[in-house]
């Protein structure tokens, strides 16, 4: 009889411990992320620094390839075969700076957004321990939690200590 009692009230106390569960919106989460906002100004205005270069690059190569075209007819064939040879040259040079530009543009994303998302994890796991949770979800939109109470959602909770310690 002991016995039964002793495991009826480990089975309750057991059964007391509820688990604290949370989810967050974290494509809410980073869209409003003040460091998420900068970090795509910032890469806006790389952007923007690489098109003028490439600009100021591609203009006179275009004068060039219509100066080219003007007097084409008025060349010899060995002076056309060298004239469109350097044209030719100029213009991969272009699309090698091209390509090399927008893949420092992506490697450079794609290192800051890895950055960003470490510490808003590291964030999230302190966060779920200060707080007592066992786990928090993340989720995009209403896509992989079916239904969560909002008193659940620690998002704007999670936001604002955020981009309070981001303002720092």
């Amino acid at each position: 009889m002991k016995k039964i009692l002793i495991i009826a009230f480990a089975f309750a106390l057991v059964s007391c411990n509820q688990t604290k569960i949370a989810y967050i919106d974290v494509e809410d989460l980073m869209k409003d992320y003040n460091a998420t906002k900068d970090l795509e100004v910032k890469l806006k205005a790389k952007q923007e620094v690489f098109a003028k270069e490439l600009d100021s690059l591609q203009g006179p190569f275009q004068l060039k390839v219509q100066e080219y075209y003007k007097v084409a007819q008025k060349m010899s064939p060995q002076q056309r075969a060298e004239a469109e040879g350097a044209l030719q040259q100029e213009q991969q040079f272009l699309q090698a700076r091209q390509q090399q530009a927008s893949e420092e543009l992506q490697k450079e994303n794609l290192e800051n957004s890895e950055a960003l998302t470490k510490k808003v994890d590291s964030f999230v796991a302190d966060y779920a321990k200060a707080k007592g949770y066992q786990l928090i979800i993340g989720t995009s939109g209403k896509g992989t939690v079916m239904y969560g109470d909002e008193k659940m959602n620690v998002t704007t909770d999670i936001l604002e200590i955020l981009n309070k310690d981001y303002s720092k």
